[in-house]
């Protein structure tokens, strides 16, 4: 008989998943169904090539609809061979499409500023941008914008705009200017916020100490005399404190699923002597759910370990499960004492916590401050649907994986870049830089600053973003003309003069120091990885890398507006190789290669600016250092956020009255007094 967990591991493993990931957004990829429906070889081309992915899709899509007919053989032969002609004479008639154009960006001004007004129509002007794509909004003049201005001044009348004009599904891009505020400060809590979270709170802390107190009793569970288990060592890790309880979580079902190994591993009748103990740990830890598994895994006396009637109830728990950690609307605002004490006696200790986890999570202000612009990826989510609290996965980022379990359409997000600088002339000016290096082209030297850090293992973040600069020289040297230098020591480019002729720079490492070395192209690209490179883009006496920068030229760059992690930095060889190719914009390449949302990050330079476009640095097939030359986010579908909207609220609604019917007819037919 296997060890499996007392609840089998698609269900005893969903809570710590759901957990773990509530904060990721499940985007739907490019067509994936269709492409699934590709050969293999004709879908590593596709996503390869860019340029033949309209035809390809047209043709996938074809070929599946065929498929499905009674005449499928010969006519999935006929558009294979389609499919082999497009690609074999056709791949260089067809340049890229669905590159942003400037028909899919909004601008967003402060009205309250004349400069910023500017900025915007400067930009509108330049890249032909039309002229009621520009949202003149009532914002304050400060850096720093509180959460409730945020919520009322900037993201209500921004969807109200693109909903005015029946362009909420077009754009795809925002564009902040100068006058715009940088910063959005953490969330002040209403009333009924804060009893939620005192009750969420108590609810925790109870549920805690029982999960405690049965990691403390599974540890004599069928344990031979002298051979007591060694102390469980994994530490509750984690920067927030939502973390720390998925640790925790994780930490208490480990030991359980040890003692339910140790009793599977005696002999009859031995075995049967522990059920009682193992029957009242279960029934605690995970309720009638964990109880009618555990008797599904060791029969006891006279039972039978299968049957339709049993695994009925085990699927009708598992589906039970899904709806309390993934698909309610929180914090719970109807009968929550009566939701509370049910999932209490079917999920147990670990379902209490659980979902007192998830509603704590949704209601902290734990580093709950961000840019203005990495929040507006998520202008057409409200607050309740994700928190404030800490930051999300982006799901842009190449490798990001849509959360198990979560088939439905979710909320799309937006690409956010700013053009800022220390004045609005300067401001207005990144445009114009950037529409020069696109017409004379990127021309210039490469430098790149590393450290000379040795890669230590694969949780070393320091030690990774480092060798991504020393791999991003080997793929200069090898794929590309440009001249590269890498500085490989603690020393940096920091004398006046050392860096001249600067087309792209990338490095690392001095603490909102700019060192004046550099000497700007126009066009040129560079960041700094270092904290709070972006506190400030205004303030006269900031020393931080990205404000000194644009006073010096700089076309593009990107920053912190407070300590953001190593990890929250695109990796540069990521970064830079895929805006060689020329395939991807600025902001493309950037969302593509950045983890993180609602976060500190801010990308400063003209969203659209592509300076290897017309004539590509680097060939597409250099792209080795993914897995498949990732989907450009102009590709990919974009949903009507208003109809995903209410289908989300529908949704809501429907899973709230399904768990309480599941939650009803499992105390019905398993009935188990309170606490």
């Amino acid at each position: 008989m296997g060890t499996r967990s007392l609840i089998p591991r698609r269900f005893g493993t969903l809570p710590a998943v759901v957990l773990c990931d509530q904060l990721c957004l499940a985007y739907k990829e490019l067509d994936d169904r269709v492409l699934m429906g590709l050969d293999n070889s004709y879908r590593v081309l596709f996503m390869r090539d860019r340029s033949l992915r309209p035809h390809m899709m047209v043709l996938a899509k074809c070929f599946l609809h065929v498929e499905r007919t009674t005449f499928f053989l010969p006519v999935r032969l006929a558009i294979t061979g389609l499919v082999l002609f497009v690609t074999t004479f056709m791949g260089n008639a067809f340049p890229a499409q669905a590159e942003l154009s400037a028909n899919q960006v909004m601008i967003v001004a402060n009205a309250n500023s004349r400069e910023s007004l500017m900025v915007a129509e400067h930009y509108a002007t330049s890249r032909g941008v039309p002229v009621q794509q520009i949202a003149k909004l009532d914002l304050p003049l400060d850096d720093t914008m509180s959460r409730e201005d945020y919520d009322r001044r900037l993201v209500m009348p921004l969807r109200q705009a693109l909903q005015d004009h029946r362009i909420q599904q077009s754009i795809r891009v925002l564009v902040t200017v100068y006058g715009v505020p940088l910063r959005v400060a953490p969330p002040k809590f209403t009333a009924e916020e804060q009893r939620w979270q005192r009750d969420a709170s108590d609810r925790l802390g109870a549920a805690r100490l029982q999960l405690v107190d049965i990691e403390r009793r599974v540890r004599d569970i069928a344990v031979q005399s002298g051979s007591k288990p060694a102390p469980l060592t994994k530490e509750e890790q984690g920067v927030v404190a939502h973390e720390r309880h998925v640790a925790f979580l994780l930490r208490v079902e480990e030991a359980v699923q040890e003692s339910m190994k140790r009793v599977t591993q005696l002999k009859l009748p031995t075995r049967h002597q522990w059920s009682a103990q193992l029957d009242a740990v279960v029934r605690d830890h995970q309720g009638l759910a964990g109880l009618a598994q555990l008797h599904y895994d060791l029969p006891r006396d006279g039972q039978v370990s299968a049957g339709g009637e049993n695994a009925m109830v085990r699927a009708e728990q598992l589906e039970g499960l899904q709806l309390l950690l993934g698909s309610l609307e929180l914090p719970i605002r109807n009968r929550r004492a009566e939701l509370y004490q049910q999932v209490w006696q079917v999920y147990g200790a670990y379902g209490v916590f659980g979902l007192a986890a998830l509603e704590l999570e949704r209601v902290s202000d734990e580093f709950s401050d961000a840019s203005v612009d990495s929040e507006l990826s998520l202008l057409w989510w409200d607050r309740g649907q994700y928190g404030a609290v800490w930051r999300r996965p982006n799901p842009f980022h190449h490798a990001f994986k849509q959360t198990a379990g979560r088939p439905r359409r979710e909320i799309p997000i937006l690409m956010v870049s700013r053009l800022d600088a220390p004045t609005a002339d300067l401001a207005s000016r990144l445009v114009d830089r950037a529409k020069e290096g696109e017409q004379q082209g990127l021309a210039g030297t490469v430098y790149l600053d590393a450290r000379g850090l040795p890669v230590k293992d694969q949780s070393d973040t320091y030690g990774r973003y480092d060798q991504s600069l020393r791999d991003l020289n080997s793929f200069l040297t090898q794929h590309t003309t440009y001249r590269s230098k890498l500085e490989n020591t603690e020393i940096r480019f920091h004398r006046p003069g050392e860096a001249p002729d600067v087309a792209l720079y990338v490095g690392w490492y001095q603490l909102r120091q700019y060192e004046d070395a550099f000497t700007f192209r126009p066009g040129a690209i560079g960041y700094h990885m270092a904290s709070a490179e972006a506190v400030s883009l205004h303030r006269a006496s900031e020393s931080g890398w990205c404000k000194n920068a644009l006073e010096r030229g700089i076309t593009a760059t990107l920053g912190s507006i407070g300590e953001p992690y190593l990890d929250a930095f695109p990796e540069p060889r990521e970064f830079v190789a895929l805006l060689m190719t020329g395939q991807y914009s600025l902001v493309e390449a950037y969302y593509v290669t950045s983890r993180w949302i609602s976060w500190r990050m801010v990308l400063v330079g003209d969203p659209l600016y592509n300076p290897w476009k017309s004539k590509p640095a680097a060939k597409r097939s250099s792209l080795t250092m993914f897995p498949l030359a990732p989907i450009a986010p102009s590709d990919r579908t974009f949903d009507d956020p208003i109809l995903i909207r209410g289908e989300l609220g529908r949704m809501h609604e429907q899973s709230r009255i399904k768990l309480d019917t599941i939650l009803r007819d499992q105390i019905q037919s398993l009935v188990q007094p309170a606490p």
